[in-house]
């Protein structure tokens, strides 16, 4: 009988055998990024690889999702190991694409090729048949929350149930049978630094639309309502509120101006914000959205304008799960940095829709290093291609060994966590609370 050393060992050559694909998929990425619910080509890079593979993939999740399944050879929990297939739009990058000035400088490329590694070398070195349970490899779109006012027309238009490509993929029944799941992200630490794992802020999201009165900027502006000048008014007074809603460290509320007007003769009289509220907790960001509706509001009819404001439910806090992360850190310490002082419990007021998945099962959301640069900046890289990629498959293959090995020892009692969260159907009336969507039958 193979023993867990064994397995990882055997997973590993599989990797190590395929190190030159893996990284010429990982580039490949690179050069061709795709925002969210727009990842056709990565979508459809995806599933030529898990076909290739010998598996079936499963394609048009949330529009653009991939998930294929790997049986073991005797029964157990269900494991799915997640990648994110979107990128960011910073045009200043000097790698993005200059149509579209898309670039991944969030290093989802990363992500999604140390998955496939993983699912490369679990799938070829044929050690699911000494596992217990079902591995799952699942490409996720649109996790960046941009283009919200785009998303809004799918949501309307029937496409997508949400603004996020896991919490889409949550809706339509993707994590139904799934226990227990992790990822690894990319993190700009140089080993032994750059591991571990992090508890998220959640968020929700505002589209606000100002309306006023148009009128020739320079002869009639005592005719106008200027729709922008509401706006201003309003972004000030969010500033304000900072002192008493972002007192505690964890909160935050940021935003821009998407629309503000279309010539400059005249006074606008439409105008578009979108702001993020985030923090720890869906109640203290619940107790946010409030005093931001009655500050947008006010300061709208302050200069008799209107202000329709949108809520949408953006992601949920994380809650990374513990005995994952010793599985975690313990694969780290013991192929890869032994002096790595690896936390699972550190705090980032980012907010990611992993933190939807760990609602509803036990989840990770992970590091592992070889970026660089600013994360969502541009001047972010992938500085170490056998870190980013080739490493970040290892950690995720012997994860997946040491879970479900030895009749899933290790992943039983953590899957049976699943038990006490909330339950997808408890999830998704949440989400609609949040939003006031009328409850309805899926």
């Amino acid at each position: 009988m193979k023993t867990s050393e064994d397995l990882v060992k055997i997973v590993f050559d599989a990797i190590d055998g395929a190190r030159d694909e893996i990284i010429a998929f990982g580039r490949d990425i690179w050069r061709h990024p795709e925002p969210g619910y727009k990842e056709v080509r990565t979508s459809r890079a995806v599933e030529e690889k898990f076909r290739a593979l010998g598996l079936s993939p499963r394609t048009g999740l949330a529009l653009t999702g991939v998930r294929a399944d790997l049986p073991c050879g005797a029964p157990g929990p269900t494991l799915a190991i997640l990648g994110e297939m979107d990128s960011l739009v910073i045009p200043s990058h000097p790698e993005c694409d200059p149509a579209t000035g898309a670039v991944h400088a969030c290093g989802h490329n990363a992500i999604l090729a140390g998955m496939l590694g993983a699912a490369t070398g679990l799938a070829r070195s044929g050690v699911a048949a000494d596992l217990a349970g079902r591995l799952v490899f699942m490409a996720c779109p649109a996790e960046e929350c941009i283009d919200i006012s785009w998303r809004k027309t799918l949501i309307d238009d029937g496409k997508v149930p949400m603004l996020g490509g896991k919490q889409a993929m949550i809706f339509e029944g993707a994590f139904d049978d799934v226990d227990l799941s992790f990822m690894l992200h990319g993190s700009g630490g140089k080993p032994p630094n750059g591991y571990g794992a992090s508890y998220h802020n959640g968020f929700v999201m505002k589209r606000v639309v100002f309306t006023g009165k148009a009128a020739h900027a320079a002869g009639q502006p005592n005719k106008s309502r200027n729709a922008l000048s509401a706006a201003n008014l309003a972004m000030t007074a969010l500033a304000f509120l900072r002192e008493r809603d972002c007192a505690d460290g964890h909160a935050r509320m940021h935003g821009i101006i998407t629309s503000g007007g279309d010539v400059v003769n005249v006074i606008p009289d439409k105008v578009v914000m979108e702001y993020q509220i985030r923090n720890d907790d869906m109640e203290k960001i619940a107790a946010m959205s409030a005093d931001f509706d009655q500050a947008v509001r006010g300061c709208a009819s302050a200069l008799g304008c209107g202000a329709d404001i949108a809520t949408f439910c953006g992601y949920m806090p994380t809650k990374e799960d513990q005995d994952l992360g010793r599985v975690y850190a313990g694969v780290v310490n013991d192929y890869f940095d032994p002096d790595a002082k690896i936390r699972t419990d550190g705090f980032s007021a980012g907010s990611t829709d992993m933190g939807d998945v760990s609602t509803i099962l036990p989840a990770l959301h992970g590091y592992c290093p070889g970026m660089g640069g600013t994360a969502h900046g541009a001047d972010f890289f992938v500085a170490d291609e056998d870190v980013a990629y080739i490493r970040n498959a290892k950690i995720a293959a012997a994860m997946a060994v040491r879970l479900l090995c030895d009749g899933a020892t290790l992943a039983r009692p953590i899957a049976a966590k699943k038990a006490s969260l909330m339950s997808v159907a408890d999830y998704k009336a949440f989400v609609r609370r949040i939003e006031g969507r009328a409850e309805k039958a899926d």
